[in-house]
């Protein structure tokens, strides 16, 4: 069993559903994650009608399913009330209901020191009286309280290694949090490869803080590449230097065996190349693993 290639709408942020469908069914991607946002087709104010419509286009056109909706809800953001957030939170939940998605992803999002630069763990810029360990707080308190709806639902939410927890050691800090306030939850980590390695984690370490929180169906990996750690833009796969077979040794070890997802930030960064170029190098790379990095 090979590893399955997934990709994200953020690749493709203004093609229309039948060029969506078009790209997945050409490079055989049948598993998607849906990039939220005001700018995005799926909305925080799309109706369930038309999240259905959309839904349904992709499975009759592509054959494709959506397993995780991709909020940009920011748990440790100091400038929404807990209110806010959590009621954001919920929504996505929802969402994810409607659309048949197992995953919604959240960001942390506590506010960066604004010399931050990429390829360095980003120091925090908060109110007065607030430090990294009650923001992190924070952040689980909100997820703990969207745990009965989501449990409900059956959606589990993850947290991205992303933004000011963009490490596996600050990401794992939000889930210490939830796990002694909701002890046997299911709420999981979204590894994106990338992150973590440019601020100067090595995968090891990375998997070691949150492997628990992606393995056995808990999580998600993303896969990006990148020239060198201080550059974000996305290069082709197998043309960085992200080590993916080093992460994926780590992940066939650890028991992860779900899809690794191209998060092809084209809405981000429009020059690159199209999202059908970027999963076709995709998928060369993982059909061009090691052997002993492969799924099976």
């Amino acid at each position: 069993m090979a590893w399955e290639l997934a990709a994200s709408t953020l690749g493709a942020p203004y093609d229309t559903m039948d060029e969506l469908a078009k790209t997945f069914t050409e490079t055989g991607v049948t598993k998607i994650e849906v990039a939220v946002g005001d700018e995005m087709k799926f909305t925080m104010t799309s109706t369930d009608d038309e999240l259905k419509a959309m839904r349904d286009e992709l499975a009759e056109k592509a054959n494709v399913s959506i397993f995780s909706v991709d909020s940009r809800v920011q748990v440790c953001n100091p400038d929404r009330t807990e209110d806010e957030l959590l009621e954001s939170l919920e929504h996505c939940l929802h969402m994810a209901d409607v659309l048949g998605a197992q995953y919604v992803r959240v960001f942390p999002t506590a506010p960066l020191d604004p010399c931050w630069t990429p390829d360095r763990l980003p120091g925090l810029a908060l109110p007065d009286g607030q430090n990294l360990a009650g923001i992190s707080k924070r952040g689980a308190a909100i997820i703990v309280k969207a745990l009965p709806l989501a449990d409900k639902l059956g959606v589990q939410p993850l947290l991205e290694t992303h933004d000011s927890h963009t490490n596996g050691e600050r990401n794992a800090m939000i889930h210490a949090e939830i796990d002694r306030l909701a002890p046997g939850n299911r709420v999981g980590s979204i590894w994106d490869l990338a992150h973590p390695w440019r601020v100067g984690e090595d995968p090891v370490t990375t998997f070691e803080y949150i492997g628990q929180y992606i393995a056995n169906g808990r999580g998600l990996v993303q896969i990006k590449d990148c020239a060198f750690p201080g550059d974000q833009t996305p290069v082709l796969q197998g043309t960085g230097r992200v080590p993916l077979a080093k992460c994926c040794r780590l992940l066939k070890n650890g028991g992860y065996t779900g899809p690794l997802s191209l998060e092809w930030e084209r809405r981000w960064y429009p020059e690159v190349a199209p999202l059908k170029d970027a999963l076709v190098a995709a998928r060369n790379a993982i059909d061009n693993l090691p052997l002993d990095a492969q799924l099976a």
